[in-house]
């Protein structure tokens, strides 16, 4: 005879449960499940009148501790889910969610490491806005500190949201290449505010970007740029009615040019013209062979003003002025230029960053006009 699981009364020959007693225990779990799920989505609730409501249902519906345990647990997970339908976990729905979780000890289960994962979300989101928002950024800035506050980051966790936070934002604003006015502001003011260092800021080159897109806006706009990355001992005699703008190091200058060779049409065969003297046909039956190749020349320094192009390495030193330039050609890791001259030959600087270089020649050169 065997002995029902639920109600612990005999349940007939090898029977285990009665479809009742199943029943009953099924529709417990449910109710105990959704009274946890609103629970943790509540404003407020309280502990002990939840256990104690847990702890009847139980009892009603033959259910064991451990069925409480699971029943909380996924309604702690529903929960969760709910929150994140929309795809954003509001600063109220992570502060319930966590209240919930740290009383009931449930930090082990997957609904827990999504929810620090939505909340490190959002509270991103929140930096970047405030990190690029020039209206209302003092209001933004302080809301994130109260969000900091409440999101149990240590001071390294916090100061590394909010440089990543800060990348994110300049990566944003530059989708199309330029940077307007106020959000380059903006970027400062909240860095300045949560005094992130230069070398935070440019771990990944984002200060630098930056700092290009402004100057090529500033150029656009018919304005020498003010932030020239201009160092001491540069190798350059500018004109006085000039202003050097920008210096690249180690950039390699290359030339291109036309070799040639006469090769022989094909091996030919030896003719006697005297005793002891021959002759190969193709001697006298060669052709010239011509191709372009690109060689390079130096090494050294790339300088561009408001009125040339320079470089200067240790073999080779020129400049040239932007209205002496044919045509100005753009690759992925420089800049390709040619003069107005009859000799010319195609000149190539290879910085490493042919996008910027490219459109700071072409935007100064336009300067000229």
């Amino acid at each position: 005879m065997g002995t029902c699981r639920y109600c612990q009364q005999p349940a007939g020959f090898l029977h285990w449960q009665h479809p009742q007693c199943r029943d009953i225990h099924a529709q417990g779990l449910r109710e105990m499940t959704e009274l946890a799920a609103r629970a943790a989505s509540g404003d407020a609730f309280s502990l002990a009148a939840l256990r104690q409501s847990l702890q009847d249902i139980a009892e009603r519906s033959h259910a064991s501790s451990q069925d409480i345990g699971q029943a909380l647990s996924e309604g702690f997970a529903q929960s969760v889910a709910h929150a994140l339908q929309d795809g954003i976990m509001t600063r109220d729905e992570e502060q319930r969610l966590r209240t919930f979780r740290d009383q009931l000890a449930l930090h082990e289960h997957q609904a827990s490491l999504d929810l620090e994962r939505a909340a490190g979300e959002r509270l991103t989101r929140e930096a970047q806005l405030a990190a690029i928002s020039p209206q209302d950024q003092d209001s933004l800035i302080h809301d994130l500190i109260d969000s900091l506050r409440d999101s149990g980051l240590n001071g390294t966790q916090q100061h590394g949201l909010l440089v990543h936070a800060w990348e994110a934002a300049v990566e944003n604003a530059l989708e199309d290449g330029i940077i307007p006015i106020d959000e380059e502001a903006a970027l400062a003011h909240y860095a300045n505010f949560f005094t992130i260092s230069h070398n935070d800021l440019d771990r990944n080159g984002a200060q630098a970007s930056l700092i290009q897109a402004a100057a090529i806006r500033d150029v656009t706009q018919g304005i020498v740029p003010r932030r020239r990355n201009v160092a001491d001992g540069v190798p350059f005699h500018l004109m006085k009615s000039e202003t050097m703008i920008w210096v690249i190091q180690d950039v390699d200058y290359l030339e291109t040019g036309v070799r040639r060779e006469r090769r022989d049409t094909s091996p030919g065969a030896s003719v006697p013209v005297a005793r002891g003297l021959y002759y190969r046909p193709s001697t006298f039956r060669s052709r010239p062979i011509e191709w372009e190749e690109t060689v390079h020349q130096d090494t050294g320094f790339l300088g561009l003003t408001t009125k040339h192009i320079y470089f200067a390495g240790s073999r080779r030193k020129f400049r040239v002025r932007y209205d002496r330039i044919v045509s100005f050609d753009p690759y992925d890791d420089g800049l390709g230029i040619m003069r107005d001259a009859l000799t010319a030959k195609p000149q190539t600087f290879r910085t490493g960053d042919g996008w910027f270089v490219y459109n700071l020649a072409v935007n100064l050169a336009r300067m000229q006009r």
